[in-house]
């Protein structure tokens, strides 16, 4: 249908004179449309109201970087729908970009605009299919990293459509400060680890998430990040399935599993706190141990999560304590 015919379909079709149903309905599409349509004079005739809504079923992409370039009067009907974009922005992929590197331009290019209120949070939606990370960046400590791609703001999320559903072919690592949630994903990455945050301040959420088929890591936290993952999964990784590293990191998983990995399901290094609480939560079958807490650290399982029971099936030791590292039971935490 071309832009004149759903124009005129609107006109021909709509019985509302308010802005009332902005965005909302299906286009019905009446025999009138089959005639030609002069774009003018269907301009001139049309109310205010319906020019909205047709733009309100045109995509971010097609607002914020096409449309509202044409003329004054096109930008003024998109208003009404950047407004409302505004309040919630969420990026569509792949309707609104071809790519997760292309997403992320548009969610910096949006956050310059002056309808875009600070501090607000930025979702990109992943629907069904396999997305790569293209290209490399530098992650201190770890050099260049190959297929990662590290999150250039704060309050951003990625959502997908759950395990298997949406797979991501990379890493993300999350830096200086940042807060970033990632939910519904299946990371996997041939050629390194699958997510890290890393920098005091730094604070990653993970919801429902499953890092499988890593080279080296499945996930880590380093240099006084926060980690918090909820009903996640973190297996058949070539080295840890998590990795916690350094005085004021933390990491606090419920429900999460973690086994199958190469080395160890919980490792925890250099005064890190670990915590693990849900009924749910449980490392096993791992290659070497299942929960090891190395130089200073501390690994608490929280009741009803129980130490003995949650950690088993690994080929070495369940728990392994190193150079004053302890793994211990404590209470419920709430």
């Amino acid at each position: 249908m071309t832009e004149a015919e759903m124009l005129a379909a609107l006109a021909l079709g709509s019985n509302s004179d308010s802005d009332d149903d902005v965005g909302g309905g299906p286009i019905v599409v009446p025999e009138a449309t089959k005639r030609q349509v002069n774009l003018v004079q269907v301009q001139d005739g049309i109310p205010i109201y319906l020019w909205r809504r047709a733009m309100s079923f045109l995509t971010v992409r097609e607002q914020a970087m096409s449309v509202r370039g044409m003329s004054r009067f096109f930008r003024e009907c998109s208003d009404v729908y950047m407004e409302n974009f505004s309040s919630e922005p969420t990026i569509h992929l792949p309707q609104d970009a071809s790519s997760l590197e292309r997403a992320i331009e548009m969610c910096q290019y949006l956050m310059e605009q002056e309808e875009y209120v600070e501090g607000t949070r930025m979702v990109v939606v992943l629907g069904s299919g396999v997305y790569e990370v293209v290209g490399s960046c530098r992650v201190p400590g770890f050099g260049t990293c190959m297929q990662t791609l590290s999150v250039p703001f704060n309050n951003l999320s990625f959502v997908g459509k759950g395990e298997g559903e949406t797979i991501v072919l990379g890493s993300f690592v999350v830096e200086n400060g940042r807060k970033v949630c990632f939910e519904g994903l299946t990371m996997k990455n041939s050629s390194g680890w699958g997510l890290g945050a890393s920098g005091v301040g730094t604070e990653m959420v993970l919801e429902k998430m499953t890092v499988e088929e890593c080279q080296t890591t499945g996930v880590y936290v380093r240099g006084g990040a926060k980690l918090v993952a909820t009903d996640c999964q973190f297996h058949q990784n070539g080295v840890y399935g998590m990795y916690v590293e350094g005085f004021t990191t933390t990491a606090r998983l419920t429900n999460c599993t973690s086994h199958h990995n190469k080395y160890d399901g919980v490792c925890a290094w250099s005064g890190a706190v670990v915590d693990l609480m849900g009924e749910e939560t449980s490392v096993h079958d791992n290659e070497r141990d299942g929960l090891r807490a190395n130089h200073g650290t501390t690994i608490n399982v929280y009741q009803p999560c129980v130490l003995n029971d949650m950690s088993h099936g690994n080929k070495d030791q369940n728990i392994r304590m190193v150079d004053g590292g302890i793994v211990q039971q404590k209470d419920s935490n709430k």
